[in-house]
């Protein structure tokens, strides 16, 4: 985490909310909505749940998608570009921003964190720091991306891995801590043959 984007939020002690009386009535309402209209929506109404996430004032561009058991905690700090995907049981601990950008995939279970503690002061107070996810990226299931941190544009972040730094865009990342294994090769258009496939140029 970059301590420049980092925010250190003022508390008194730690029992103090660092919140406002309005952000904390926002976020009751929002867990009363989301209990209520958000998950028992069937899969097929994303576009129900995106109108709700507007509502409380997430920033949505296009059609993302994001699942009835996805956990989104303050929909104000949440921005998804077009086709992105937030998938089953995905949570987004959005204390600070969280970017998805588009078509970007967030698979089952996984963890945005995007907030934390000064542990280096008695009372703990929050710090938060936001979390971007590159355009065409996938980040695989249970993995955990911790505050501050970007996922380049198209990288791939394996099943389970913990990422504490930002990723290279189009790169493999595995592991705890996330290292990268490779690099991933760009999509080719839908119609184009693989390399192998294709003829020979004759001079």
């Amino acid at each position: 985490m970059s301590a420049g984007d980092a925010t250190t939020h003022e508390q008194a002690t730690a029992y103090v909310s660092p919140w406002s009386k309005a952000d904390r009535a926002a976020m009751v309402a929002w867990w009363l909505v989301a209990a209520v209209l958000f998950r028992p929506s069937p899969k097929f109404f994303a576009r129900w749940r995106n109108a709700l996430l507007r509502r409380f004032g997430a920033r949505l561009e296009g059609l993302p998608f994001v699942s009835q058991t996805a956990v989104v905690r303050i929909p104000w700090h949440l921005t998804m570009h077009d086709r992105a995907c937030l998938g089953e049981h995905a949570e987004v601990y959005n204390l600070g921003p969280v970017t998805i950008g588009a078509r970007a995939t967030v698979a089952q279970h996984v963890y945005l964190c995007a907030g934390t503690h000064d542990f280096a002061v008695e009372h703990l107070p929050l710090v938060t720091a936001p979390i971007v996810i590159g355009a065409d990226a996938f980040i695989g299931a249970k993995a955990i991306v911790l505050p501050g941190v970007t996922i380049g544009e198209g990288c791939i972040v394996g099943a389970g891995s913990v990422v504490t730094k930002d990723t290279k865009p189009w790169h493999i990342y595995a592991g705890n801590p996330a290292r990268p294994i490779k690099e991933r090769p760009r999509p080719r258009p839908r119609d184009t043959p693989p390399e192998s496939d294709r003829p020979a140029d004759r001079g």
